[in-house]
């Protein structure tokens, strides 16, 4: 086994740092999220209290009108509302590399301009524009123009948003040109473990995040196409996929990535709703539906 030596006379510096035998290379391990989970509290809590955003630019705005989400300190006008005492709080959970689940509180500011219709689920895909800041204000990724988000497929934080989230209506000229009209407008204030947490490729490591979205609109998502939603999939219900209960079949294969999910051979899309009646069929009546249930 080849060994692994730090440079002695700053032995103390590295005892942080693991040797990666299969590159080569120093691997700074992830802090721990508990203590880090207080160390970005503390920042976030600290931060709404002294800061403000042009909540009178939105309330001001025609429904049609995208706002550029901006903050400033209560310094610079004591007469503004802060955000603290716009915010609610939601408890997220995140999977630790051991398995276990830490609690992490992220901000919302649900009011920020409300919608016409509707709110996606966490999971479903989202047409939005959007602003992603660090609490000091710096930008490091927007978007004024609507793009399409694939459900799960960004930070932990963005898409646990979406459900505070209305989307817009819309027209189509005769130019097949759309207009967007009311759509909602978020924010969500996290900590870096609901964002990009100690990834060398983050913007910036460590660092809580902030993200005003606007909803245009949004598509149901189903990412196995097997008929059931994507959001349905989570057995358990606390918005991971990775669980035990999230694999009916134990095949190794989530649910929501599974077109077969109790592995009786029957594909789900022809067993979930056969009567097309909105209700997952139950043939045997044993209350676990027919595409859960391998003795169906």
């Amino acid at each position: 086994m080849k060994n692994c030596y730090p440079f002695f006379l700053f032995a103390f510096s590295f005892l942080f740092i693991q040797c990666d035998e299969t590159r080569n290379t120093f691997v700074t391990p992830l802090r721990d999220y508990e203590e880090q989970r207080t160390a970005d509290n503390d920042s976030i809590v600290s931060f709404l209290q002294s800061h403000y955003y042009n909540y009178d630019d939105y309330a001001n705005a025609a429904s049609t009108e995208h706002v550029e989400f901006t903050i400033d300190s209560l310094t610079n006008d004591p007469s503004k509302t802060p955000m603290i005492d716009q915010v609610v709080e939601q408890e997220v959970k995140i999977k630790d590399e051991d398995g276990n689940y830490i609690s992490h509180i992220m901000y919302v500011i649900t009011d920020v301009r409300q919608g016409f219709g509707e709110s996606p689920s966490f999971a479903d895909d989202a047409y939005v524009t959007y602003k992603g800041m660090f609490l000091d204000g710096y930008s490091f990724d927007s978007n004024d123009q609507p793009t399409w988000f694939s459900g799960l497929s960004t930070v932990r934080g963005f898409y646990e948003l979406l459900p505070h989230l209305e989307r817009s209506t819309w027209e189509v000229d005769a130019n097949g040109n759309v207009t967007f009209d009311g759509f909602g407008t978020a924010v969500v204030i996290m900590p870096s473990a609901l964002g990009y947490y100690g990834s060398s490729s983050a913007p910036r490591q460590y660092a809580p995040l902030i993200f005003a979205v606007d909803l245009y609109t949004f598509k149901t998502a189903d990412h196995d196409g097997d008929s059931v939603p994507t959001v349905d999939e989570d057995i358990d219900g606390n918005h991971h996929f990775s669980d035990d209960v999230d694999d009916t079949d134990g095949d190794g294969t989530p649910n929501y990535l599974d077109t077969d999910d109790d592995g009786d051979g029957i594909l789900t899309i022809d067993e979930y709703d056969v009567d097309d009646d909105s209700i997952p069929d139950d043939s045997n009546d044993d209350g676990t539906p027919d595409y859960l249930d391998p003795n169906s």
